[in-house]
This record gives structure tokens, sequence and C-alpha cells, in this order.
């Protein structure tokens, strides 16, 4: 049938920041506009990635000058649309257009001020995930390497309180991957809205410490949140996990080429059915209206065998399909649980 995809998570802003065209096919790109067309793709979500090193009295504008380069990409064809709320993304999904949504990956971007963070979503941006790979004052990452400390004790800290309480009065949703297992807890219990773990995976399928337990699925969908799944091959495979981690040190300063030349070494097979067994997963855990897409293209190093791109997402329709997926439970998957999620944040 061919439903319109919602995907939560890509970090194609790396090849925009390298000044590469993406309103044309980009051999090493996952997310480019002829991609995004034959994936039918409904909306993509551009994270302005602020890596966790930024001194933080530049993350804010680390931040602004990424969000540029999307605003910039959302505008540059007629088949491209900015959107921000769910009324226009319904429009989206109706018509022959592909919308552009924008989010903040790391929290260090609003430099510890509400005023940065209200800011950004004058900005538009409708997602920020908390916290990336280093531990910050007020947040726990799932792979810090130092041993954490807020003032109040908990992987949320005061003002991480502060930040969820006035996401939700902002209209930005609370993203909780990259976030520590206590942290994702004490987001979930904060937030009076749906959070998302935008691109993770099922933690009992692979061991990484960036996948969700199944408590912590559960919760989501108990709560109306959203995973999105990842296709990183090293969140989806444990035989390949292990592979990647015996080469590589989770917080290691380098870059997504170093990254992409190491994950070439890993012989470990990783086929495309595994994205829809962690799907499988999912759906028996938390429900069919927990389950989304978040694939974090181009900012992984290594996708399932024949996934080149967004693409992919027809194919992984059909093989939803085949396992006896119903056309209600696809087209939820999909695109259905974000407009959802979307409508309940205003």
């Amino acid at each position: 049938m061919g439903y319109k995809v919602i995907d939560l998570h890509c970090d194609t802003v790396f090849h925009l920041m390298e000044g590469k065209d993406l309103l044309k096919s980009v051999k090493d790109a996952h997310v480019d506009l002829p991609r995004l067309k034959a994936g039918k793709v409904g909306l993509q979500v551009f994270a302005a990635y602020v890596p966790p090193d930024t001194e933080i009295d530049k993350a804010f504008l680390c931040a602004t000058k990424v969000l540029d380069l999307i605003d910039t990409f959302a505008g540059a064809n007629e088949s491209l649309s900015p959107v921000e709320t769910a009324s226009e993304l319904k429009a989206i999904l109706n018509e022959d257009r592909i919308g552009i949504m924008t989010a903040v990956e790391n929290g260090l971007a609003i430099e510890e001020s509400l005023e940065k963070l209200e800011k950004l979503r004058r900005r538009n941006v409708r997602i920020m995930t908390l916290v990336h790979s280093q531990h910050m004052s007020w947040i726990e990452s799932c792979t810090g390497s130092e041993k954490f400390r807020s003032d109040n004790g908990r992987a949320l800290g005061s003002f991480g309180e502060k930040v969820v309480d006035a996401m939700n009065d902002l209209g930005i949703i609370p993203d909780v991957s990259h976030s520590s297992e206590n942290a994702f807890w004490d987001v979930i219990k904060r937030s009076k809205k749906p959070i998302i773990a935008s691109h993770s995976c099922a933690y009992k399928i692979c061991a990484a410490r960036r996948n969700l337990k199944d408590d912590q699925l559960k919760a989501l969908g108990d709560t109306g949140g959203l995973v999105g799944i990842n296709f990183a091959s090293s969140f989806l495979s444990d035989a390949y996990r292990q592979a990647f981690d015996a080469r590589f040190k989770m917080g290691s300063a380098i870059n997504m080429s170093e990254m992409i030349a190491l994950a070439s070494e890993i012989s470990v097979p990783v086929p495309k059915s595994i994205i829809a067994d962690h799907i499988d997963h999912i759906v028996n855990v938390a429900g069919e209206n927990c389950m989304a897409m978040g694939s974090d293209f181009d900012g992984i190093p290594s996708a399932p065998e024949g996934v080149s791109g967004c693409d992919f997402f027809p194919v992984l329709e059909d093989e939803l399909r085949k396992r006896g997926y119903s056309e209600k439970r696809i087209e939820k998957i999909f695109s259905g649980n974000f407009l959802r999620v979307l409508e309940e944040w205003g």
C-alpha cells in the first residue's frame, strides 16, 4: 500500500555541514531527496547535534547554526516543507510533499538557561534529546565515564526537573535516547505528557547501554510514549555489538568517518530482518501504540545488510506484512503513533 513514514531522528546535518547537495542523490548519505521520495517519507526529523565536548558558552550558538542549515534545506525545494504542528503534519501526510521537523540533540545546547530553551522553541524546535554521551550537571547519560553527581542525588537534577517542566509548558517533547536508565525513570515520572526515545532499540535482543529494557518499554507504552527503532547494527545485533565494543571505547573522541572505517573491519553479518525482530518484541511488550521509526540515519557507522538509507522503508513494510501485521498496525507504526503524540503536545 505504501504508507507515509515518519522518521523521528537522523543526523544528516553532518552532510549539510559539509556543503553536500541533498536535493540530489549523495553516494555516502542515508538521507537525500531522491531517497526520501523512494522511501515514501512523510516527515523526517533532522537533529541539530551539539557535541558533548562543546564549551558550554558556545553550545547554544552551535545548535542555532545547525538549525539554520536545516531551515535552509527545508526551504530549498517545493517538495520539502517545514513542519511544526500536528495540523501541518496531517496536511503533509495527505499531500505529495515531505515535511522537515527540527530537533536538538543534547540539552547542552541550552547552556543551563531556560531562556535559551524558550528561544529554541521559538526556532520551531519540537524535540530535544536531553543528554548525549557525557553527563551534564543536571542529567545522567547512559554512557558517561565519570560517576554522576547531582544536587538532589537523582539522575535528573533540580535544574533538570525545571527543564522537563519548561519543555511541557513550551511544547518541546523530551527525548530520553542517550539518558541513563535512572534518568529515564526520573523524566517519565516528571513529564505530564508522553515522552519519546527517538532512536533506541530493545535491550532484550541487543544489550547495548543505549537500548531500553522491557520495564522501560512497558512504561512508555503505558504513558502513551514512543520508541523509534534505531537502524544501527550495534544496537540491533548483540553479536555485532560485542564485536564493535571490542574495538571501540564508548566516549572515544573519533569522528563518524573513523567509526565507519572501524565498522568496516567487523565481519559479523546483520540481516535486515532483525529490525522487524525488534519491532515484534517492542510491540509484544509495550503495545502497537508505542512503536515508531527512529533510524538515526547518517549518524550510524553500520546498518544491516540491504539497508542503504531511508529508501528501505517500503522493504520493511513488506516484511511486517509478511509477519502478519495488519494495515492499521503498520500505519500506526509508520506515522499514526507520532501524530497522536504531537497532537497531545499541542
